[in-house]
């Protein structure tokens, strides 16, 4: 309740600082959310490096090459 006191909420000048901010503050995070900027982000997952920490092979095929195949 004192920090409502310190304020003065009959300022204007106030009132358009806090409406500016918030106004701000929806279009960054509207931009955010938006169906474009999601799609992006999915295009940009799906079309950017692939970082693998794994020591292995990266795909092991269960089919001996080496071997010929018998004939039935």
């Amino acid at each position: 309740m004192a920090v409502l006191i310190m304020f003065d909420l009959g300022n204007p000048v106030l009132w358009l600082a806090g409406i500016l901010a918030l106004a701000a503050l929806f279009v960054l995070v509207g931009g955010r959310f938006s169906a474009q900027a999601r799609e992006r982000r999915r295009r940009d997952r799906s079309h950017g490096l692939v970082i693998s920490r794994k020591c292995g092979p990266t795909v092991k095929l269960a089919v001996n090459v080496d071997e010929p195949k018998r004939k039935r």
